[in-house]
């Protein structure tokens, strides 16, 4: 009798992992410190962790992963990964695979993407937001040739799994919709009006720097690509993809992660594009991850597109186990 292969593998995103409610930003959409706690006990009893290696291992070689395989990762360099989950993982025995942007683990730079966050969370009034926006685009409207608030309202106000349509439009409006110059004023401008006028020193406070890194990698972690500034990748020309690509090689070699023996890329956002494939095809990358729902397949999905289930897919505290 034939024995059945598993070549299924439950990948699960985290970003923020901190004591919510103690922490400044209980508002922050971020996983409890007891959740995590109790999911890593839930994953032990339940799965069978693996590291990153013997994924790209049985990419590699065809090999079958252990039954309910899975894998940790943990997204954008956040320094919860180091004083919070680090610990708890090392206590485990489990590995944890660290995606940290270049820029603001070595430089030091708020990412838009946080800048967004922390926006929505200390404001705590999505309906402000949305119309200190809207008023800027009205007030801009034809020195950046600016459709009306309406227009952007009917095209990006489409509510996802965690997050109503106001605030997806809040998030578009400053990731994508306007014109780059006159979103970071904004951003910018929401930031200092609603979370701090200092960003350097908030940006000391939220990522890990380059030696929380290197202890990690030392102690069995793995830290992974995810490019440089945290840019929607598909967005940009291929110059742009090959220096967000390189740059984040070097960064990985000089925190000791042994790419030449094989890398894996988390694309920002989730966005990729072929001109992008190509790149990480010819810079050896072993796989990459998405932020696509579901369970992974190695023999049914590209490698470079395996699909991630969210911290909130998987049980929190009251777990039955």
């Amino acid at each position: 009798m034939n024995k059945t292969v598993n070549r299924e593998l439950t990948i699960v995103m985290y970003h923020y992992v901190r004591p919510l409610a103690q922490s400044r930003y209980p508002l922050i959409k971020g996983l409890d410190m007891h959740d995590f706690k109790a999911q890593i006990t839930h994953i032990k009893k339940q799965y069978h962790p693996v590291t990153m290696e013997e994924v790209m291992h049985a990419i590699k070689s065809g090999d079958p992963l252990p039954p309910r395989a899975i894998l940790l990762t943990f997204d954008d360099g956040y320094l919860d990964h180091y004083l919070n989950v680090f610990p708890v993982l090392h206590e485990h025995g489990m590995q944890g695979s660290f995606f940290a942007p270049v820029a603001p683990v070595r430089d030091r730079k708020l990412l838009d993407v946080n800048r967004i966050h922390f926006i929505l969370a200390a404001s705590n009034d999505p309906s402000r937001l949305r119309q200190d926006i809207d008023d800027q685009v009205r007030s801009n409207q034809n020195e950046y040739n600016l459709q009306t608030p309406e227009a952007y309202w009917g095209k990006y106000a489409q509510a996802s799994r965690f997050d109503s349509a106001e605030t997806i439009y809040i998030k578009r409006m400053l990731q994508v919709a306007l014109p780059e110059q006159l979103r970071n004023l904004l951003a910018q401008e929401l930031f200092a009006k609603y979370v701090a006028r200092d960003e350097a020193e908030f940006s000391a406070d939220l990522y890990m720097n380059v030696d929380q890194l290197k202890m990690m990698q030392r102690c069995g972690m793995h830290i992974g690509s995810h490019g440089t500034s945290h840019c929607f990748m598909n967005a940009v020309d291929r110059d742009r993809q090959l220096a967000e690509v390189d740059e984040s090689l070097d960064f990985l070699r000089e925190v000791g992660s042994p790419v030449d023996q094989g890398w894996v890329m988390c694309y920002p956002y989730g966005a990729w594009n072929e001109s992008l494939l190509e790149i990480l095809r010819g810079r050896g990358c072993s796989a990459g991850v998405t932020i696509e729902v579901g369970i992974a397949n190695l023999d049914k999905h590209d490698k470079f597109l395996l699909p991630r289930k969210d911290t909130n897919d998987l049980p929190k505290s009251n777990i039955l186990v």
